[in-house]
């Protein structure tokens, strides 16, 4: 099917699930797109999409309401069950929870002393944010990389941006600079899985994906972010960003920049 008209027909069903007061059930998603063939892995990702557009749906988890869901589990052997960890994994949670716990402000004495430029306080300053990296791990869980490499390459980038604020006095804002170069990275990780996936999944995908980075900015920078600023986030190129905007119909936003062509 051609990408446009698919993307055309999903903006349908979203349309749809608007008159039914933006909530659906799976059973009402699998009849519109009966026609379409669509496989279980393929309707989860139109889930989702609906799911960017505020439409609810039945039975239907994301993946950061998952991790919410796991992480609030204190029985082991029910997490097991319910999240499906690796032995690894479930190892790991343990360790992290026996690593000592920073409050607030104790957290910002540590960004103080790391903006100073006292290497002696990267080792906590990484402790203290890898349950961070495993919450922002879990929003990309389900998106064919495994939980277990999203945690590593997320660590690794907490790693290189811990190291990078130390005696850095320009950025402000430590968390949220760590928050932006993790997710950056995770964003980046699961579209290179994606390049590998058939046409209508990769499309579905790659518009939910910019749809949360566009998200994720708007928060972080309390305006829509420039496409320039999207492509650096994401890792994807202008003119690729640009090609799903369009099929998108302008559902991704964007700002006002010298690349949006808008």
């Amino acid at each position: 099917m051609d990408q446009r008209e698919f993307l055309r027909q999903m903006e349908e069903l979203v349309d749809y699930g608007r008159t039914k007061e933006n909530q659906l059930t799976k059973s009402e998603i699998a009849d519109y797109c009966s026609d379409l063939d669509l496989s279980k892995e393929q309707l989860e990702l139109v889930y989702a999409y609906l799911r960017e557009h505020q439409i609810q749906v039945e039975g239907y988890r994301s993946p950061s309401e998952t991790e919410t869901a796991d992480s609030n589990e204190t029985n082991d052997k029910e997490n097991q069950k319910a999240s499906g960890d690796s032995k690894y994994l479930r190892l790991y949670r343990k360790e992290l929870r026996q690593l000592e716990q920073y409050d607030e402000e104790a957290i910002e004495l540590l960004f103080d002393r790391l903006r100073r430029g006292e290497q002696e306080v990267v080792p906590a300053v990484i402790e203290a944010h890898l349950n961070r990296v495993v919450t922002l791990a879990g929003k990309y869980r389900g998106r064919g990389v495994p939980l277990e490499d999203l945690i590593q390459e997320g660590n690794l980038e907490l790693t290189t941006c811990v190291a990078m604020l130390c005696g850095n006095q320009e950025v402000l804002d430590c968390k949220k600079a760590i928050d932006h170069a993790v997710r950056s990275r995770l964003i980046e990780l699961v579209d290179e899985e994606l390049s590998g996936s058939d046409s209508i999944s990769m499309v579905l995908a790659r518009v939910n994906l910019l749809l949360e980075a566009t998200r994720t900015l708007a928060e972080e920078y309390g305006r829509i972010a420039t496409i320039e600023e999207l492509s650096e986030f994401t890792h994807m190129d202008i003119e690729e960003i640009n090609m799903y905007v369009d099929l998108s119909r302008n559902e991704i936003e964007l700002g006002k920049g010298e690349n949006s062509g808008k």
